[in-house]
């Protein structure tokens, strides 16, 4: 729906009849009348930590998640569908930091097709921090100033590290640097069948100071749909679907804090209450419950992770 639209649906026919409210909440709702470009997967959330291939390990064996790149420094898992999957990205911190997720790439079907107009929906918006991530992705800045980065939903060319290597997606460093991280797979640790089986991330939860400008950012330019805009009041929270991943978008607790992300949830098949209580207490994670999060606790490096079902 368009502005003219808009109008024609609520019954007006010239601007005399648009009331202060409603033109202000028209202007924010379709500022952009530009194209959008839904992201559907969670192509990787990089976190940094003390020790990576202890928290691989960890979460190989607890999430029953697939290693597929690992260069001996830094990996790639994931879960989900193969040729769609949703992934995480394991790489060593400097010392003395606390673990984070530095930022996110969010995966877009057909990106290559969209690439060039996707670049340039990003300039006439002014989305700041516009630079390619390799030629297999695009960097870019939200609102309140957090990395994230709009890239294929599956591509040779983008593992963790890629940028330095893929300038050219289907140059000879490219490959080998793909390679290199393939090299060693067969020898490293598989997933059990045991704890659970994870397939999505059922809350990233993203801590802002302007939870509304980054709802629209999400909303409008990356189709993300919100299912529940609860973005004022002393809890304000803003959640967004896309694909089966949920964003959730959180006030920070000052106005001057930086954007951060250092929690989320997974969201697990034949989740039963009882028994992933029961694993996770076996296992010495003393679990809390959340009702938004599932049951929730702390991974090797700190981060409050959950784990939950589809109900």
């Amino acid at each position: 729906m368009n502005r003219r639209q808009l109008i024609q649906a609520l019954g007006l026919t010239g601007t005399a009849a648009l009331a202060a409210s409603s033109l202000r909440n028209a202007a924010i709702l379709f500022a952009a009348e530009g194209e959008s470009f839904p992201m559907t997967t969670v192509n990787h959330l990089s976190i940094s930590v003390a020790d990576y291939a202890k928290t691989r390990d960890w979460y190989v064996d607890l999430f029953n998640m697939r290693i597929t790149w690992d260069s001996s420094k830094e990996c790639g898992i994931e879960m989900g569908p193969e040729d769609a999957p949703n992934a995480i990205y394991i790489d060593p911190g400097k010392p003395g930091d606390k673990a984070s997720v530095t930022h996110i790439g969010f995966g877009i079907p057909d990106w290559w097709a969209k690439k060039d107009a996707m670049k340039a929906e990003m300039d006439r918006l002014g989305v700041k921090g516009v630079r390619p991530d390799g030629e297999a992705g695009w960097s870019c800045n939200t609102p309140s100033g957090y990395l994230i980065q709009p890239v294929p939903a599956k591509d040779e060319a983008m593992y963790p590290g890629a940028a330095g290597h893929c300038k050219t997606a289907k140059s000879d460093a490219c490959l080998a640097g793909f390679e290199e991280g393939l090299a060693t797979l067969d020898a490293l640790p598989k997933a059990t069948g045991k704890g659970f089986k994870a397939v999505a991330f059922s809350r990233i939860v993203f801590h802002t100071p302007d939870i509304a400008a980054d709802r629209d950012f999400f909303r409008d330019l990356w189709g993300m749909k919100v299912i529940s805009d609860k973005k004022d009041g002393e809890n304000p929270e803003v959640l967004l679907k896309f694909g089966e991943n949920t964003l959730c978008l959180r006030k920070t607790s000052q106005p001057s804090d930086k954007p951060n992300c250092t929690e989320f949830s997974f969201l697990a098949e034949d989740f039963n209450k009882g028994k992933a209580e029961a694993e996770l207490k076996r296992r010495g994670l003393n679990p809390v419950f959340d009702p938004e999060m599932g049951w929730v606790f702390s991974d090797p490096d700190g981060l409050r992770i959950g784990v939950t079902g589809k109900t």
